[in-house]
């Protein structure tokens, strides 16, 4: 019998869509990184794509099989066993199984034999913590949002700045935006529950249309838009440029009358900061180092709506307005003033 396999981007976008659900329904960072542990078997290594992070302060690990079985192939037994020998190799208090798109009576009778497991989009369920989030309907009702999803925010601010994202379907709207298509059908569902948007279908294929634009839209959600900036770093790095665009203050001299700063700023996407810290050997800075930079770690990529090296206006905007130094505060506001609707 031939098993088809799981292609290996499909398993890393469930990967991704797990991280935005979770952050973005229960305000739960899992911080996942990619493992092959050599202390598994390699059977276990073939069968299942694995990650380690965290939940809840807690050593978490996740596991996707790599194959699709046939009902009735026992594959739940089967995971079962596996799932506590690699409990017990590697020690993770929680091991959960990353789940596509199941249907209701699948996840029941997952919980019937205690069986944790992640369904972006649909249930986060822990036996060992006695945890069962599920989103009930309406999930993003906009009496209840006070804040707005980091990639709900991160599409909005694209389409005020022009971004050509209207008719385009959720792959070419994950694919423009550099994030899951998980991840951008939740911002539909969010968009269209916040009357933002407006449920739009050609075919088979739901596709993006927005109800409101420009300066509209500006005013209409930016009470409940936040700063990208999830962590801020000072480190020894002697080429800012490798890190990502300007930010912060030194961004904010770039567009304004501001005067620059003595230490840069840079900004990178916060899920790329530990492979950019090991591949350009970074490390804390002193007051001895001649050469620092301080390094904004974002909720999503600066990059892709940066304009020739520095980050884009309007997430610096949201970056800095609650700075408590008048001359920041103030530039600010030009550069919202000044900006083009």
């Amino acid at each position: 019998m031939v098993l088809e396999r799981v292609p290996e981007a499909r398993l890393e976008a469930l990967a991704e869509a797990a991280e935005a659900y979770v952050e973005d329904a229960f305000g739960q960072r899992l911080a996942l990184v990619p493992a092959a542990p050599t202390n598994l078997p390699h059977f276990i290594l073939d069968r299942y794509a694995i990650w380690q992070g965290s939940l809840d302060g807690r050593a978490l690990l996740l596991m996707a099989v790599r194959e699709i079985l046939p009902p009735g192939s026992g594959a739940t037994a089967q995971y079962l066993k596996h799932r506590e020998m690699v409990r017990h190799q590697l020690g993770a208090d929680l091991v959960l199984l990353l789940l596509g798109r199941v249907p209701g009576a699948i996840r029941r009778q997952m919980m019937e034999r205690k069986i944790g497991f992640i369904a972006p989009g649909a249930q986060l369920y822990v036996p060992e913590v006695f945890l069962d989030l599920r989103e009930r309907a309406p999930a993003f009702a906009p009496d209840h949002a006070e804040q707005i999803s980091p990639t709900t925010q991160f599409l909005l601010l694209a389409v005020m700045q022009g971004r050509t994202l209207d008719g385009l379907n959720l792959t070419e709207l994950a694919d423009e935006l550099h994030v899951s298509i998980m991840s951008i059908s939740r911002t539909l569902d969010e968009l269209e529950a916040l009357q933002l948007a407006k449920a739009h279908h050609v075919g088979r294929q739901r596709r993006l249309h927005m109800a409101r634009r420009g300066r509209e839209l500006w005013d209409t959600v930016q009470a409940q838009l936040r700063s990208p900036v999830r962590k801020v770093r000072e480190v020894c790095a002697p080429d800012g440029e490798v890190i990502g665009p300007l930010a912060g203050t030194t961004a904010l001299a770039r567009y304004t009358m501001l005067a620059p700063p003595r230490l840069e700023t840079r900004a990178i996407l916060a899920a790329s900061w530990k492979n950019l810290q090991a591949a350009q050997s970074l490390r804390p800075a002193t007051a001895f180092d001649d050469v620092r930079v301080e390094v904004q770690t974002w909720t999503y990529d600066p990059r892709i709506l940066a304009s020739n090296g520095v980050v884009d206006r309007l997430s610096l905007y949201l970056s800095v307005r609650g700075s408590p130094d008048e001359r920041v505060a103030q530039a600010a506001e030009e550069l919202l003033e000044t900006f083009a609707w």
